[in-house]
């Protein structure tokens, strides 16, 4: 086999191995959604990933089309719009993505630990993806600023239902006992199903946006779980001055 030949099966391989690797996190992102649906309405962080999907395939294949067409500005909006819709799928949907990449995203972009922070990325880039002037632009945009209006309310609102949940539980003894009452299946964590649950029990009403806004925020190592460890620092750091700042989501 001649060099030629053996750099075009690699180059075939590779590709073949990427799609393949790109199948597979869609086929599991596509699973999620499908169960997340069949739990009830979609939450805006799902609505969120599936936009982050969106910007990636359209600004994906304008940029060649723009570039060829010597349109390099639009081309250039296309590249910002590829590299915002990974972040965001990686955001929201990092169950198909190492923990490592999340953490460092949101350490060096602090607004980005908190709802109303990722809410206002959103409808930047939603604003940017609608000042290309075609219809696929104006629709995958429109609905980006959407998402990004909705996560911006929900933070703030939930930053208000959490302040009210910890004035609820007032001891340790009584934290404990929520907790274990929550947690149904006794793994010592809460998913979010008995996280809602644990919220119920305590007597505060919120909408399933709102938890996924409260989970995402108490969820520091990304596990998909909320450890008690975890849980109890945020609920502890409640009752000192410095704790105020943990309303925030």
């Amino acid at each position: 086999m001649s060099a030629k030949e053996t750099t075009q099966l690699l180059d075939t391989t590779a590709v073949a191995s990427g799609a393949a690797i790109g199948a597979a996190a869609l086929n599991d992102a596509a699973t999620k959604v499908k169960k997340a649906r069949m739990e009830g309405p979609l939450s805006y962080r799902i609505l969120a990933f599936l936009g982050g999907l969106a910007m990636i395939f359209s600004n994906g294949i304008a940029i060649l089309d723009r570039f060829f067409s010597f349109n390099f500005t639009g081309s250039l909006i296309a590249i910002y719009g590829v590299i915002f819709g990974i972040i965001i799928a990686i955001l929201e949907g990092g169950w198909s993505c190492p923990t490592r990449i999340q953490s460092a995203i949101r350490f060096y972009a602090k607004f980005l630990e908190f709802t109303w922070g990722r809410g206002m990325l959103y409808f930047f880039v939603g604003s940017l993806q609608i000042s290309n002037w075609n219809m696929l632009d104006w629709a995958v945009g429109g609905f980006m600023i959407f998402v990004g209006v909705t996560a911006v309310t929900v933070g703030i609102v939930t930053s208000f239902k959490l302040k009210e949940l910890r004035n609820r539980v007032r001891t340790d003894a009584e934290l404990r006992k929520q907790w274990e009452l929550a947690d149904a299946n006794k793994n010592g964590t809460l998913d979010i199903k008995e996280m809602s649950a644990f919220v119920e029990n305590c007597g505060i009403e919120m909408t399933r946006n709102q938890i996924a806004a409260a989970f995402d925020a108490l969820d520091k190592n990304f596990d998909e779980k909320i450890q008690y460890e975890e849980f109890y620092l945020w609920w502890s750091e409640g009752n000192t001055f410095s704790g105020s700042r943990n309303f925030a989501v």
